[in-house]
């Protein structure tokens, strides 16, 4: 994999914005050649990125994932070059079958610019976003808190490219919680999800990697990224973005910091709850691909039930106002075995705050599935197709 040129040109999703390219040519694997590109307004480009930095980070899922050495002509900071190499490292121990790749990258050296001073959440408006926002406000309970200059949320990761009016609804939405809390809503676009780079498993490997190229497109305008956890210090899941492995793509002048990895989504659930501007924007489904809560999905429905807990279910107005009830819980389809963790979790959760009630209609789901599971089971044993 080669990367072949890079170049700032005006954006075609509107006037007032500027796209940084790259060319992408695969060397072994007969995929044809590959533009990537990273969008943003114009009023941000003073940081933006001139180094290899950015398509280090966000190509090396992919380069692993194909099996393909990197070349890189630009220079790369010494300390991403590092923990490159560490993190193929952490990647090949939970996933045997993807090897580290050679890196030949140009000059390693620290780009001269001035040093940063700000620091930027990057954003969704879900519970773990939310929880990074409040928590480093000046009330926040961050023992270490980093005053949040601006919240980055992109198109194209979540809400498809092709769903423009959704995302922009979403950067309204966060455009008003930025003006609640004093901040600056950073709109960025990309197209790495709709490119070659989807190969790599976005939920395994790919999600860290690409939120630290957005970071490190605008590496000149930040000190530090905090990065919303989705997964504890103490998880035994290997997971694309994890606190073992997200500060490996931090470079000598940025931090790319997991934040609130201490907390589990209770402790999450219950700061949200206290808060009236995250209760009133709140968005955690990804399902329609757009800024509405679905109130259907297993995501959905997990944290309904654990504002249902919370006696503040009738505060979450970002949700349908019927979605949540047992017979939903009770019927929910998981689509996979962590699916089933998190609701089973959640059964445990709810014994223990005395809700039987609700601990019987997860189960009820749970027993459809591992049924499902071991019918299909004995249907590949067989040779039977469903």
């Amino acid at each position: 994999m080669r990367l072949t040129a890079v170049e700032r040109t005006r954006s075609p999703l509107g006037a007032g914005r500027t796209r940084l390219v790259g060319r992408v040519e695969f060397v072994t694997t007969g995929i044809g050649d590959e533009t990537i590109w990273f969008d943003l307004e114009d009023r941000f480009v003073d940081g933006l990125s001139v180094s290899g930095n950015p398509w280090l980070a966000g190509l090396l899922p992919l380069a692993v994932t194909l099996g393909e050495p990197m070349e890189l002509p630009l220079p790369v900071d010494p300390a991403l070059h590092e923990g490159a190499l560490a993190l193929m490292e952490v990647w090949a121990r939970w996933y045997p079958e993807r090897q580290p790749v050679v890196l030949d990258v140009g000059d390693v050296a620290t780009v001269a610019a001035p040093t940063p001073e700000r620091t930027g959440i990057l954003f969704s408006a879900g519970l773990d976003s939310f929880h990074t926002l409040l928590r480093h406000c000046p009330s926040g309970e961050a023992i270490r808190r980093f005053p949040i200059d601006d919240l980055l949320t992109v198109w194209g990761l979540d809400v498809p490219l092709g769903h423009a009016e959704a995302f922009a609804r979403v950067a309204g939405q966060v455009g008003e919680i930025a003006a609640a809390t004093g901040t600056t809503s950073v709109t960025m676009a990309t197209n790495l999800r709709e490119s070659e780079w989807n190969r790599a498993n976005w939920g395994l490997m790919g999600q860290g990697p690409a939120l630290a190229a957005l970071a490190l497109v605008l590496e000149g305008r930040f000190a530090r990224i905090l990065v919303p956890s989705s997964t504890r210090y103490g998880s035994d899941r290997a997971w694309g973005t994890h606190p073992l492995t997200d500060p490996l793509l931090s470079t000598t002048t940025l931090d790319f910091r997991n934040d609130g990895a201490h907390h589990g989504r209770w402790e999450k659930a219950q700061a949200v709850s206290r808060s009236d501007l995250a209760m009133g924007h709140l968005r955690v489904c990804w399902v329609g691909g757009n800024e509405r809560n679905c109130g259907r999905c297993e995501k959905c429905l997990r944290t309904l039930t654990l504002f249902e807990f919370l006696g503040v279910r009738d505060r979450a107005t970002t949700f349908p106002a019927e979605a949540w009830s047992l017979e939903a819980l009770a019927g929910l389809r998981y689509r996979n075995a962590l699916d089933r963790r998190y609701q089973g979790r959640m059964a445990e959760r709810a014994i223990g705050l005395g809700r039987p009630d609700v601990a019987r209609a997860i189960r009820r789901a749970m027993r459809r599935y591992d049924t499902r599971r071991f019918l299909g089971s004995v249907a590949r044993r067989l040779g039977v197709h469903r």
